[in-house]
């Protein structure tokens, strides 16, 4: 299989080049400037704000990976709020105008993101479950619709936290909140990166269309996550982020919707097709994300 890959957050994008030339297709990324990547993988110029991809653009590909949008984390000024709802409905079309139903391309993965759920408290969420409230619940909706457009069977890849060494959301914490944030019984959804990749890998080859949710199948509250962390590392459970702190940081919409909303999202698609998850508990996962504290230097 030959699979085009947008630039997206680097861990993303090298795992499933990686895993893709691993198997034996052949990748090609679409980047703006040149990006690193592994050996092996071709590289073709993308403009998404202009929807220009050169040469013979998605023509000469079997399916596409849309990963390509501003990040979500830090505060949410006026001018990056209007970037988060752009950006990726943006480059959502940009990919989206390139297919052609009666093209080689025939499938389109596009990520999206468990926050779509915004704030659902302990009710499990599934691909069919609605829509939360909110700016960035909205954003997300944007993004989705964007894909919606595609005249190929089409994916939306519900990702939550995604455990990877050093990198993501895990490195994020590292900087400051390896305590608790807000009551710690909120949900918070998440999957190793080998997962991850395994899963986007799997659904190439799967017909399924709409939103899923990449998660794992084990539910984890906050508390859960931050006590099972100290755990692995082989750490005191650190003290509690206050709110203010949060605030600060953040701003009090950045805080809530990415911190300290609860969303307890069910990767029912992945367990009705048996997927074989390879780190399936937290424990697992952060043993290898994170690993003891005296393994890292």
């Amino acid at each position: 299989m030959r699979v085009a890959v947008t630039e997206g957050p680097p861990h993303l994008v090298g795992g499933l080049a990686e895993a893709l030339l691993e198997r034996g297709d052949e990748v090609v990324l679409l980047e703006r400037v040149p990006h690193a990547a592994p050996p092996g993988v071709e590289r073709r110029h993308w403009d998404p704000l202009a929807g220009l991809i050169d040469g013979p653009g998605l023509s000469d590909v079997d399916a596409a990976i849309n990963m390509f949008g501003s990040p979500m984390t830090g505060r949410w000024s006026p001018a990056v709020k209007e970037e988060l709802r752009g950006s990726r409905a943006t480059g959502t079309l940009s990919v989206v105008s390139m297919l052609d139903p009666d093209g080689r391309c025939q499938r389109l993965l596009t990520l999206s993101s468990t926050r779509f759920y915004a704030d659902a408290g302990a009710e499990p969420r599934t691909g069919d479950s609605p829509r939360g409230s909110g700016f960035l619940a909205q954003a997300i909706g944007m993004w989705e619709a964007a894909a919606r457009h595609s005249p190929v069977p089409t994916a939306l890849l519900r990702t939550p936290a995604i455990l990877a060494r050093g990198q993501g959301y895990l490195a994020r914490r590292e900087h400051g909140l390896r305590g608790r944030v807000g009551t710690g019984r909120q949900y918070v959804p998440w999957i190793h990166l080998t997962d991850w990749v395994n899963a986007v890998v799997l659904l190439l080859g799967d017909r399924t269309e709409g939103p899923l949710n990449i998660v794992a199948p084990a539910d984890t509250t906050e508390a859960e996550f931050v006590a099972t962390w100290a755990r692995v590392q082989r750490r005191r459970v650190p003290l509690p982020v206050p709110d203010w702190v949060m605030r600060a940081r953040f701003g009090a919409d950045a805080a809530q919707e990415l911190w300290w909303a609860s969303a307890r999202a069910v990767p029912q698609h992945l367990l009705d097709v048996g997927f074989a998850y390879r780190y399936p508990d937290l424990e697992s996962a952060l043993a290898q994300a994170a690993g003891p504290a005296s393994a890292q230097g």
